[in-house]
């Protein structure tokens, strides 16, 4: 009787605890259903970072909070969390930056950046 009752309660406990597993995971995915979702609505706000090379040319463009990594000629490398500050400027890492002399600064120490996620690819024509 008394193992009847413990499984009862133990199978009630691994009920409830898979039940929130679950409600968790929907909710969670749900919100990284909203992250893929936000780069598009901020294009279409015009609210893009847009990087450029050290001649003011478009490379990529991310959206307010995104990534950026750097990569250094001896191999190291940094990741950046990237904020909209204006259309020429951005806070990059705590640093408020000119985009078109971030592109020359790191062109200048051989410091090679990309997005960690493409939010639009400019279009050549």
């Amino acid at each position: 009787m008394l193992g009847f009752i413990l499984g009862t309660m133990t199978g009630g406990v691994m009920g409830v605890f898979a039940m929130c597993l679950f409600i968790a995971g929907k909710r969670e995915d749900e919100a990284l259903e909203r992250c893929r979702m936000k780069p598009k609505e901020i294009i279409d706000h015009g609210v893009c970072i847009c990087f450029v090379n050290s001649q003011g040319e478009e490379l990529f463009r991310l959206a307010d909070g995104e990534s950026l990594v750097q990569n250094a000629p001896n191999g190291e490398r940094n990741v950046s969390t990237c904020h909209y500050l204006d259309a020429d400027s951005a806070m990059i890492d705590g640093k408020k930056w000119n985009l078109l002399e971030f592109a020359k600064e790191m062109e200048k120490r051989g410091i090679m950046f990309a997005p960690m996620e493409l939010c639009q690819v400019s279009e050549r024509g």
